[in-house]
């Protein structure tokens, strides 16, 4: 959209203009920032009530004027000043926002307090958010593009999805998977506490050992956040003891004795 340039206050030169919505509304507040060929900041102002701004000029050349606003795009356009004021408008797009509910996968109940996060298709995070009661979340003012979006909550295991950002707020939910754990204590015969350091060691159904730790001073050990299935606890501070467990969702106890 085009409009008739700001008049020149006092001489010298300047750019001046309206920033606008894609609706022909004025956007106000919005930062006009004013850069030479060499990408060098000149001047920097916001738009009035109006959408109006006004930026002096240092000398004659070839500017680029860039807006931005929250909820919208940013937007930039070339002008060419010479010794008299130049006039450029500027319109800036609704930008596309993304929000959703996390859930539970076995229940369907909002997990609260989740950790969401988003990153670029750099991998850079460019937000992050906690699911609010309802385990709702939002981002806002998204430019589009491919996004990654992370989640994670204690007793769950992570999730990761992609997401499309074209030209409307998309709706992207997100279920977690329970968590199964391991848990439990590892106590020695005929010997005096304080024992030795007991390393409890957590093999998968080919062996390989998945998850290693110590068990504290009153023997217990946990292991987090693990795929269903069958493993093998290995309780070692001399002799090892080994036991097979079947893990599935939620929390599984077992109680390993030494000696």
């Amino acid at each position: 959209m085009t409009g008739t340039p700001i008049p020149p206050r006092g001489r010298g030169a300047e750019v001046a203009g309206w920033v606008r919505s894609a609706g022909g509304d004025p956007v106000t507040g919005a930062a006009v920032t004013l850069v030479d060929s060499g990408g060098q900041q000149i001047a920097r102002g916001t738009t009035g009530g109006d959408g109006g701004y006004r930026l002096p000029v240092p000398g004659r050349g070839r500017y680029v004027v860039i807006a931005a606003a929250p909820a919208y795009r940013p937007a930039a356009a070339t002008v060419a000043v010479g010794d008299s004021p130049a006039g450029v408008d500027l319109v800036l797009e609704g930008a596309t926002g993304l929000g959703g509910v996390v859930r539970s996968a076995s229940t369907g109940v909002p997990v609260m307090g989740a950790t969401v996060l988003l990153a670029d298709f750099r991998g850079e995070v460019v937000g992050s958010s906690l699911s609010g009661q309802g385990g709702d979340y939002s981002f806002g003012a998204l430019p589009a593009g491919v996004y990654t979006l992370a989640v994670n909550a204690p007793a769950y295991r992570p999730a990761a999805v992609a997401v499309t950002v074209s030209d409307a707020t998309v709706r992207q939910d997100v279920e977690l998977s329970d968590a199964a754990t391991v848990q439990g204590t590892v106590t020695v015969r005929d010997l005096p506490q304080p024992w030795p350091r007991i390393t409890v060691s957590l093999l998968d159904d080919a062996g390989t050992v998945v998850r290693r730790a110590h068990a504290d001073d009153d023997g217990r050990y946990a292991f987090h956040d693990l795929e269903p299935g069958t493993y093998t606890v290995v309780a070692a501070s001399h002799a090892p003891v080994r036991q097979a467990v079947r893990v599935g969702p939620g929390s599984t106890h077992n109680d390993v004795r030494l000696g």
